[in-house]
């Protein structure tokens, strides 16, 4: 005869595996998006995906006990996506003005410093200083109104945060416009030092948040939540972005 112990765990394991079910079923829906752009996240020559942001999610994911996969698409359709009312997404994005029409579920402890980083013996003092050089502003970048509407300005428009950087490299241009630690990280991957640069004209400062659309489930944000927060507790985050920015930060 069974016991009522005996039966009191196999009722308590049969909820949890209803619960789990349950969560997985809830979820099986929300796309979980990041940005293409390195190294937020990206595709190897292997085919594999990685990424600091990419890594953060999937992480969460894992923790949260929810299997959907993570998709990298390029920045534009993943705006168009949160764009859309009746979308499901979780993504990482910069707090911004736009963003309260989403949810911030919570902040995943990686704060980006947005502006212009200049070449070595151009000092960037104010923002008058920008007069006279030619910046590189790679295409979907935008940190600025003032900034970005600026027509006395000398821009450039290359396709991403690496061809810019090649572009400094080769003498082409003074400045990057963009998110500074990724501009460095990117630097060091050319075999750029950081003496190469001057301090940067910094222009924004945000922290990058667990986001979803408002269409998604609270009881999924709620779960997603408390996992991000246990892995920066546990300082799991942290070590994802230190393996990709370490000095860059």
């Amino acid at each position: 005869m069974i016991s009522k112990l005996k039966l009191f765990f196999i009722f308590t394991i049969f909820q949890l595996i209803i619960l789990n079910s349950y969560a997985k079923s809830m979820s099986n829906d929300i796309q979980m998006l990041i940005m293409e752009q390195i190294p937020y996240g990206y595709i190897t020559e292997s085919g594999e995906k990685k990424g600091i942001l990419y890594d953060i999610l999937e992480n969460v994911l894992i923790s949260s006990n929810i299997e959907n996969p993570v998709d990298i698409i390029p920045t534009k359709r993943l705006v168009f996506s949160m764009q859309d009312k009746h979308s499901k997404v979780c993504t990482i994005v910069a707090n911004s003005p736009d963003m309260v029409l989403h949810d911030l579920i919570e902040p995943v402890g990686f704060h980006l410093t947005g502006g212009v980083l200049p070449a070595s013996g151009i000092i960037l003092d104010n923002y008058a200083s920008l007069k006279n050089i030619t910046i590189a502003v790679p295409l979907g970048i935008m940190f600025d109104e003032k900034f970005h509407n600026d027509d006395t300005l000398k821009k450039v428009r290359p396709l991403n945060y690496l061809n810019s950087v090649k572009m400094l490299k080769l003498g082409r241009v003074d400045a990057i416009a963009g998110a500074i630690p990724i501009l460095k990280f990117l630097a060091k991957e050319q075999g750029l030092k950081l003496s190469s640069f001057e301090k940067p004209l910094v222009m924004i400062e945000a922290d990058m948040y667990l986001t979803c659309t408002k269409s998604v489930k609270k009881s999924i944000q709620k779960r997603l939540k408390s996992r991000l927060i246990k892995l920066k507790k546990d300082g799991k985050i942290q070590k994802l972005i230190d393996i990709y920015l370490g000095e860059a930060k």
